[in-house]
């Protein structure tokens, strides 16, 4: 049933934020906070509504003729009330620039014709033009303008409700996403929430701590926002430079507000390197403990010339490192630099690869899953993971630690994900948890029993870490019974400890060959291996288990099976439509070698006009099987093939929505019939199916039903292969 929200709903949210800052934060406001707030709770409920309604709105200055609202019935009243309560203010001459800015391009030219004696004007300048032609007019006459200023109140958002915010949500975001926004999702049921969270709380213990990430955040908007001109002007330059100054000066207190520092202090570094190098590298000083500008730092003293710095650097690096990715770069940079190595360490990695793989390249869009079909083919038991096998197992098995039992427990029913992982001290904060937990599973089994536990008792709570869905216990199933308990102990007490390093960067598939579990990290030509998967697969090395990087070269493989598909639908792919027919014909070696067709029930009605085109009535599917009932039988023949259709994204996307529906996963590499004719037989006036049947005299006997759709598109495959043999 769809939620609806009541008249005032975003009264109730204004009123809700203003009582979490005055009952959770009053240790992190000044004087004139608390006297803002008080100001607030005099109101009368329109006036109320009235500044909430005012502080939705993005423009700096607002009309007050927009402010008309059903459920405010004195509009104008409300407004005169928050002028005199000094919360809401006219612009006047301070803010005739903005004001300009702000008004249309019509309202603009009437207010420059007025002075159509002293401005030469084109009416059919633009609105830039216009502005600017304006400021420079008004700049000494801003008091003329005070007609218009009545029209206007400045949305002054900023100056106390935006703190609010930001103490509420722990940031702050460009553009619509706001704290109304988030709560009106929540009302709708929308957005994924803690249900079981009933306080909120205030997320730093010390005004500092808030003030230093709050300035910080508006810093990092202020640089969103010059970036987001890409005019890379004068002015922006300017900006920038204005903008590193006062984050260098900015004192960060705590872990979030250094790591948003460091990340914005690189992030100018890189704009300001080619024009003004000495500020840059003050930036990079002004990093704290950040290994990315250390990396940086080494690379541009090294390119400057400055050997024997660079070289103390590497050294001090490898002997104190801050993460292990970091050590894997001074390691690399000092043996290929100083050393006089060839390659890198990620180069001799991906040369000494375990395994080379000849690949069918219809499989060049998807490689993993054409090394997960070769393995399957051998019989082997294939999963495609990545990083969401471990952060599965890593979230189920310390599900109690992270989400019931937390020091840090979330602040709000917003907080999805785990604030002890984004501070990455999980394992200084909680060992004695973390190791009573591993000491209490002695066995493989008892491991898996406490992931099935916790995924039942947990099952669609949002964590952050993973998503939930059906297959999901079937690889973890898979790893746990398949490899040696010691590892995967040892793999999670090291994700624990260096939760930020080891989240992501795991290898593409798991394979299980003889109850033996081992990795495979998939690489195609001209692949690289990022130093994170370095960092990740050296760690798997390290506890144990069994990687291989797979170097793959693509082969043209001759015994392709091609499984041309047809289907018939109740509509088009968006809106709820339905499969009504499914017609499938096989292709290998140039010629037919099955076909497969049947009738599905859609389980809604069948529009008039689909019957008149296909001649599927509501009637011929009322005993057809039901897609759930189809779907196991079709993947079955549609395994180990190409997905072929005319305009194939159609027909995939019917029956990948239908596989979902049905609790299956559905991915095949696929070949688009109007794409390959479009290459093969050029200069055709129309390449639908109707015409290229004509065109070629493919046996299209019966239009819009499945299997003949489907044979006829088998046909006209055939028909282009063999033409690309001819001109080959």
């Amino acid at each position: 049933m769809k939620k609806e929200l009541p008249a005032k709903y975003y009264l109730a949210h204004f009123r809700e934020l203003i009582e979490f800052v005055t009952s959770q934060c009053r240790h992190l406001l000044e004087p004139k906070h608390s006297e803002f707030i008080s100001k607030i709770n005099q109101l009368d409920e329109q006036s109320q509504c009235m500044l909430a309604r005012v502080y939705s709105r993005k423009p700096y200055l607002v009309h007050t003729q927009s402010l008309n609202y059903e459920e405010i019935t004195s509009p104008h009243q409300a407004i005169y009330t928050l002028k005199t309560a000094g919360i809401l203010f006219e612009p006047n001459a301070q803010h005739y620039q903005q004001l300009i800015a702000h008004l249309t391009k019509p309202v603009l030219v009437e207010l420059l014709g007025n002075y159509e004696e002293q401005i030469s004007l084109k009416k059919s300048a633009a609105k830039t033009e216009l502005v600017t032609i304006a400021c420079d007019f008004f700049s000494e006459r801003a008091d003329e303008l005070t007609a218009l200023y009545s029209q206007y109140v400045i949305n002054n958002r900023e100056d106390y409700y935006q703190y609010f915010e930001f103490l509420f949500a722990g940031r702050l975001s460009s553009g619509d996403v706001n704290h109304q926004n988030r709560f009106v999702m929540r009302d709708l049921g929308l957005t994924a929430i803690r249900k079981e969270h009933s306080k909120s709380l205030a997320r730093f213990n010390t005004f500092a701590e808030a003030q230093s990430n709050y300035i910080l955040n508006r810093h990092r908007l202020a640089f969103k926002n010059i970036d987001k001109a890409k005019n890379k002007t004068t002015d922006d330059k300017a900006a920038y430079i204005e903008l590193a100054h006062l984050v260098i000066g900015q004192q960060a207190h705590g872990a979030q507000a250094r790591d948003i520092k460091n990340k914005l202090l690189v992030r100018l570094y890189k704009q300001l390197k080619n024009t003004d190098n000495q500020l840059a590298f003050r930036l990079l000083d002004a990093c704290i403990d950040y290994a990315e500008a250390q990396e940086i730092q080494i690379r541009e003293q090294y390119r400057l010339g400055n050997k024997e710095w660079v070289k103390a650097q590497l050294e001090q690096i490898i002997e104190n490192p801050l993460s292990d990715d970091l050590l894997y770069f001074a390691d690399d940079f000092l043996m290929r630099k100083f050393n006089k190595q060839t390659r890198s360490r990620l180069s001799s990695m991906l040369a000494e690869a375990q395994c080379v793989l000849e690949i069918d390249e219809i499989y060049r869009g998807n490689v993993e899953q054409g090394v997960n079909e070769h393995y399957t083919a051998q019989g082997l038991q294939v999963f495609n993971t990545e990083n969401t096998l471990w952060q599965s197992l890593f979230g189920l098995v310390f599900w109690h630690e992270l989400f019931v039992e937390s020091p840090y427990p979330p602040c709000n029913e917003f907080d999805i994900y785990p604030q002890v992982l984004q501070l990455d001290n999980f394992y200084d904060a909680q060992n004695t948890q973390i190791a009573a937990r591993l000491e209490s599973l002695s066995t493989n089994q008892a491991l898996l029993n406490l992931v099935c536990k916790h995924a039942a008792q947990y099952f669609e709570q949002p964590n952050g870490l993973f998503s939930w869905h059906s297959d999901l216990l079937a690889p973890l199933e898979a790893l746990i019974l398949n490899s040696p308990l010691n590892a995967l102990l040892a793999h999670l007490i090291a994700m624990s400890k260096q939760y930020l390093q080891l989240k992501d960067g795991y290898p593409d598939l798991m394979v299980i060959n003889s109850g033996k579990v081992h990795f495979e990290e998939v690489k195609a030509p001209g692949d690289k291996l990022r130093r994170n998967q370095l960092t990740t697969i050296d760690h798997l090395k390290k506890v144990g288990f069994t990687v291989h990087i797979a170097a793959v070269q693509w082969f043209i493989d001759p015994d392709r099976i091609y499984s041309v598909v047809d289907i018939e639908t109740t509509g088009s792919l968006k809106g709820g439509n339905r499969i009504t027919e499914i017609g499938l014909v096989k292709v290998q070696h140039g010629k037919i070698i099955d076909t497969w067709t049947t009738l599905v029930n859609p389980q809604r009605h069948i529009p008039g006009f689909i019957t008149k085109l296909t001649g599927i009535s509501n009637s011929m599917v009322q005993d057809a099987p039901v897609f759930s009932e189809i779907a196991q039988p079709l993947l079955e023949k549609l395994a180990g093939s190409i997905f072929v259709a005319h305009n194939v994204n159609f027909d995939y996307g019917f029956i990948k929505k239908e596989c979902a529906e049905a609790g299956h996963f559905f991915n095949m590499p696929k070949l688009c019939t109007v794409v390959e004719s479009r290459k093969t037989f050029k200069g055709l006036k129309s390449y639908s199916l109707g015409n290229l049947s004509a065109h070629f005299n493919l046996n299209l006997t019966n239009h819009h039903r499945a299997l003949s759709d489907a044979t006829a598109t088998a046909q006209l495959l055939l028909l282009i292969q063999q033409a690309s043999l001819t001109t080959e």
